[in-house]
This record gives C-alpha cells, sequence and structure tokens, in this order.
C-alpha cells in the first residue's frame, strides 16, 4: 500500500499563524494556529519584531512532524499579510521592527512621492496604489527619519518572504507582493527604474521576483532538531487574497472577504487591469498568469471585535438571532471607515461614525448598523470597482461564519451569496501552490456550498437604506476633506 503524501500550507495573518497539513486528496489533516501581539501607537504605528513570525512557524513545524514524517510531505507553501516591509541587513538579519501593511506613519511621505515621481506609463499603476502602509512609503520613510537603520539596509522583503528566508536560506519575492509595493513597474516587469532613480536607492535591497509556484528552495530540517538529509520543497508562495482566491478555485465569482479588513477579490484575464482597486499580478505560473483586482474597507469583520470588546462589552454574535428580526426596519447608519481608507477615498485619517440616532434606538439598532454599515461599504466599493457586476458572490473569512451577514449581503447586493461551509482559506491555497508545483495543476477539491437568496421584501427595504448610507457618507467625506483644507 503506498504510502499517503502531504502538503503544508503556512499563513502569516495579521495577528496569527495559521497552519494545515493537507493528504494527496487534499484533505485535511491537521491545523495549528497561534495568535501573538504587534506593537501599535496612538498616533497610526504598527510594528512587529519579525522574528515572532518564524519563532511560530517552526514551533508549528514540529509539531507536525511529530505527527507526520517529514519524509512524506512533498511541498511547503506560504501565504500571508500583504505591504508588512520587513528590513535585512548586510547579513540577512532584521535590524529593527518590521513596518506592517495598516500603519500610517507616512501620510506626508506618501504626499512626497507623489510630487517627485514623474508620472508616466511606467507609473502609472504605482500612483493608483500607493498609499500609507505600501513598502515604497515605508522605505523611503525609514530614509527620511532613521538614516542610519538606512545605512544598514541589504534587502527589502515582504513578511512572508522573511519567514521563507528563514526556512530556506533563500532570499526572493513573488509578482503578488512585488506589484502591489508601489517599487514595481508592472508594464516592464521589473522594479521601477523611475523609482529607484527619483529616490536614488540602491537597486541591490530588491529581491528576485519568482511565480508563485516556483520552487524557492528546500527546507532546511536542521531547525526543526531533524539531523537527516530529504529534499523538502519550499515554493515561493503569493498574498493572502490571492490564495484565498487559489483556495476557492475561483476564476469569474467575486469574493468578499471578511477578515480583519474588507476585501473585494476579482479575477480577471491576463492584461485586464480595472481603474479602480488595487491590480495585483498574480502570475502562478507560466501557464496562469491571471490578474486579480483587490479593493480593500480596512476595517472589516474586525469592526464586530471592536463592537464586542471595547463598546459593549459582550459578544454581539451571541445576539445575532434577535437582530435578524430587525433585517430592513433599522434606521440608525453606521460609517465604518474606523482606520482610515485606502481605496474608494483614499482618506487615511477617516474616522467611523452613528447617523440617525433617535431616544428610541437601543444597543439593538447600535449593534445591527455595525454589521450593515459593513455591507453598504463593501457595495459601495464593488460597485466602483466593475459597475456592471450582477454575478453571485462568495463571501468568505471569519465574518463569513456570522448567522446574519451572508443575509444582509444578500439583500444588499441583491444577489445570491454563497458561503462554503468547507473551510478553504488562505493557508489552503498555500498548501494548493505546493501542490501546484509537483502536480503542474491544481487539486479538484470537495465543496459544501450554502447559498443564500435575497428576500423581496428586503431588497427594497435595503435599497432605500443603501441610499440613505451613501448621502450620509458623501456628506462626512466632504466635511472632512472641507476642514483639512481650512486647516
Amino acid at each position: 500500500m503506498a504510502k499517503e503524501n502531504y502538503f503544508i500550507g503556512i499563513d502569516i495573518g495579521t495577528s496569527s499563524i495559521k497552519t494545515v497539513v493537507y493528504s494527496d486528496n487534499f484533505r485535511l489533516i491537521e491545523e495549528y494556529s497561534s495568535g501573538y501581539e504587534y506593537v501599535s501607537t496612538t498616533d497610526g504605528w504598527t510594528e512587529i519584531d519579525p522574528t515572532i513570525w518564524s519563532t511560530h512557524v517552526l514551533e508549528q513545524l514540529s509539531q507536525i512532524f511529530e505527527s507526520i514524517p517529514y519524509r512524506q510531505v512533498k511541498g511547503v507553501g506560504l501565504t500571508g499579510q500583504m505591504h508588512t516591509t520587513v528590513f535585512l541587513d548586510q547579513a540577512n538579519q532584521p535590524f529593527r521592527p518590521a513596518i506592517m501593511w495598516n500603519d500610517k506613519r507616512t501620510v506626508d511621505i506618501v504626499e512626497e512621492i507623489k510630487m517627485k515621481l514623474p508620472r508616466v506609463k511606467q507609473t502609472e499603476n504605482i500612483f493608483s496604489i500607493l498609499s500609507t502602509g505600501s513598502p515604497l512609503a515605508n522605505l523611503i520613510w525609514l530614509k527620511t527619519y532613521e538614516p542610519e537603520n538606512y545605512q544598514k539596509l541589504g534587502k527589502l522583503l515582504i513578511a512572508k518572504d522573511y519567514v521563507r528566508y528563514v526556512l530556506t536560506g533563500k532570499l526572493a519575492t513573488d509578482y503578488c507582493d512585488a506589484s502591489t509595493s508601489s517599487l514595481y513597474d508592472v508594464v516592464s516587469e521589473q522594479w521601477s527604474s523611475e523609482v529607484i532613480n527619483t529616490f536614488q536607492l540602491p537597486s541591490e535591497i530588491f529581491p528576485e521576483v519568482k511565480f508563485a509556484s516556483d520552487f524557492a528552495g528546500n527546507l532546511d530540517l536542521s531547525l526543526l532538531g531533524i539531523e537527516a538529509e530529504a529534499a523538502i520543497p519550499v515554493v515561493m508562495g503569493t498574498g493572502d487574497n490571492v490564495a484565498s482566491a487559489i483556495a476557492n478555485q475561483n476564476q469569474n465569482q467575486p469574493i468578499i472577504s471578511l477578515g480583519t479588513s474588507g476585501v473585494v477579490i476579482l479575477t480577471n484575464q491576463k492584461g485586464q487591469w480595472l481603474n479602480t482597486g488595487k491590480n495585483i499580478l498574480a502570475k502562478i505560473s507560466t501557464n496562469d498568469q491571471r490578474v486579480i483586482t483587490q479593493g480593500a474597507l480596512q476595517s472589516g469583520a474586525k469592526v464586530i471585535d471592536w463592537w464586542s470588546k471595547k463598546i459593549i462589552q459582550q459578544d454581539v454574535t451571541q445576539f445575532e438571532d434577535q437582530l435578524e428580526q430587525q433585517l430592513g426596519e433599522n434606521q440608525v447608519l453606521f460609517f465604518p471607515y474606523l482606520n482610515g481608507d485606502k481605496t474608494l477615498f483614499k482618506e487615511s485619517d477617516l474616522c467611523g461614525a452613528f447617523y440617525g440616532i433617535t431616544l428610541n434606538h437601543d444597543q439593538t439598532n447600535f449593534s445591527l448598523a455595525v454589521y450593515e454599515g459593513v455591507a453598504f461599504a463593501m457595495k459601495r466599493l464593488m460597485q466602483q470597482m466593475q459597475p456592471e457586476l450582477k454575478r453571485d458572490i462568495l463571501l468568505i473569512g471569519g465574518g463569513a461564519k456570522s448567522k446574519i451577514w451572508p443575509q444582509i449581503f444578500a439583500n444588499v447586493f441583491n444577489t445570491t451569496v454563497t458561503v462554503n461551509q468547507t473551510a478553504r482559506e488562505a493557508s489552503c491555497g498555500a498548501a494548493m501552490l505546493a501542490y501546484y508545483h509537483l502536480f503542474n495543476e491544481f487539486p479538484d477539491l470537495e465543496n459544501e456550498l450554502h447559498k443564500t437568496i435575497p428576500e423581496e421584501t428586503l431588497i427594497k427595504k435595503y435599497k432605500k437604506n443603501y441610499q440613505a448610507f451613501i448621502s450620509f457618507s458623501d456628506a462626512l467625506i466632504k466635511k472632512e476633506r472641507r476642514e483639512r483644507y481650512e486647516a
């Protein structure tokens, strides 16, 4: 009887590491998750010691190899948070904390870059995606405010690339993280000479760029206390939203991911670029060069955690049955931009707000408004990205487990919302890349899909509330911009 082979997927999340093991037929065998905290300051700085990631990953791999024979592992794939920037010295060691994707320190730096960088065809994509947290902004901030550290710089990596370097000793990145770094020319598909020349950056700090399923190096088993020779290939991997699209075997259906942030993921053909959102060169392989367009709401399912822990101090998800009775009837509106906005309004200092409050409203109205506000904001984002989009939606991420969010989304979007009851997260997509490297195709997965259809009466009510949300949003944005101009 042939021994079963295994594939490992690792996801470097914003606040946790998740590692999964799949069998030959892509049945989930094991999964491990461990959380950690990053440093967050009141002035919008978010940082983390990158060795925290590698420590957690090595601990999880050690646990896996206690039950899974390492010789039966045929590949390891990685994914993770995009943009989070790791700075390595000449010895390829981190010399300061990584600056995270949700960091806001670079507001002025972003404006400076926009003033200095030439506006030519080769930089169009850079201008469209540049924001606080972008690796380019983080790099220029380092050069401006930490010149001594800048002089130490040997290589610039993204989160998953650093972990992969620890596991293999090889430095590289994939097209996804390169094309979203604001340092890459997607026209010529090379590190941007305009950026390098304008800001006098050393070209040697940028790693080689490879396909997501390419071989990156073999897993260094000595890191796990295994004194033996075995070639376990580690593949390049990709960003978390591309990995989610892979995991859900998605080519056409729009995806809304409700995780820490809320993300619209649209899969396009090679060379198809949208005007709104971040166009990503997914480039799985020479045979799969899809472009994925991503639009983000900075505060997605995170608002439920915020509302539960910091405001009502109880788990709001326990009251979803009660909230369900009020669907379509709520007149309180919630503006969910608690952490600024990078895609639609491009306002890093944007704040949240409630509107339409009277003495008759109670906690139920506010709680329901939080759920509905996210759905309204995601609809506005998707409509801006692709106005004529009428297809059904796949809802993924932690927020998809909610009892009422799928129903709210179905009614707000007036379309069928599908939730995969079989967890297909980014970590699964990472493992699938390892499978693809071996077989040059993705595995066929069995999925348990649950569909939620819109209700005619609620469609009409939510259409009216959505228009009120648009008017409220526009008024707030106008006010924010007027005050900023007057200041």
